[in-house]
This record gives structure tokens, sequence and C-alpha cells, in this order.
């Protein structure tokens, strides 16, 4: 039997249940939890944000934030996934791609026709992840300099 996927609003109440998922697939966690958790709420209380979760008998297995950018990199009012993760224990039973398709959905209801997000190119499984939702390559290039 499959267990059933709610997929909601997130909460702050849940924000201790994403930390504890964050951690686990994170491999590089530089924040204190005090400081993440204060950027979920800010994602949270923002308008422009979609944040979910995802639940199987109450219990958060993963999560998906987007946000609605006006401007950014020289694209005019688009969607960017910005943050994810499904607990391990819950991955392969298509809890991120339910998450994706509603986070798409939510975004065309607020009339958003474009989505991007930025993966790390040696990220294999996040790349045939977002493959799945019919994401592809765009044409912004990434830059970095560290300090």
């Amino acid at each position: 039997m499959v267990d059933e996927i709610i997929i909601r609003k997130m909460e702050e109440r849940d924000i201790s249940a994403i930390i504890d998922i964050d951690k686990k697939i994170s491999t590089s966690i530089t924040k204190k939890e005090s400081s993440l958790a204060s950027e979920f709420v800010h994602y949270i209380t923002k308008t422009e944000s979609i944040c979910l979760v995802a639940e199987i008998e109450v219990k958060i297995v993963g999560f998906m934030i987007g946000a609605i950018h006006p401007w950014l990199f020289g694209i005019y009012n688009s969607g960017w996934i910005e943050i994810l993760g499904v607990a391990p224990a819950h991955t392969g039973k298509g809890i991120g791609k339910i998450l994706g398709e509603k986070i798409f959905k939510e975004f065309q209801h607020r009339g958003i026709n474009v989505v991007h997000t930025a993966v790390d190119w040696k990220a294999g499984d996040l790349l045939e992840f977002f493959n799945t939702l019919g994401m592809s390559k765009s044409g912004l290039i990434s830059l970095v300099k560290e300090l």
C-alpha cells in the first residue's frame, strides 16, 4: 500500500522538521540552526514566496520553496525554485515530483509562465530530478568568485 502524500502550505511550526531534513541531505551546513530558521520564516512570510511541505501520516517528509522575482538576472516576472529537500528514507517515492508539480501550478496561478532553478553540474541526481519535472538547461551561465 502506498502512503498518502499530502502537500500543504508550509507553516512556522514545520521549520524544525525541515531543518532536520536539510541536515540529513546537505553535505555542508555552515549556518547555525537559528539562522536557518530565520531564513525559513522569511520565506514563509513573503507574499512572493511559495512554501510547500509534503506529509505522510502527519510527518514532514519533504519541502520545496519557490519565489517570484519581478526582475532577476535580466529576466522579468519569473519563478525560481530556491530550496528543496526530501527525507532520505522517503526518496524515490515521487514526493519531489509531486511537490514540483504543485509549485508549478502555484506559479501559474500567480501569472508566472517561466520557472528557473540552479543546480551544481556535479549533482547528477538533482539534474535528473529537475529533468523529470520537464526542466532543461537555460541560457544562463553561473559565474563565481571566491573571496
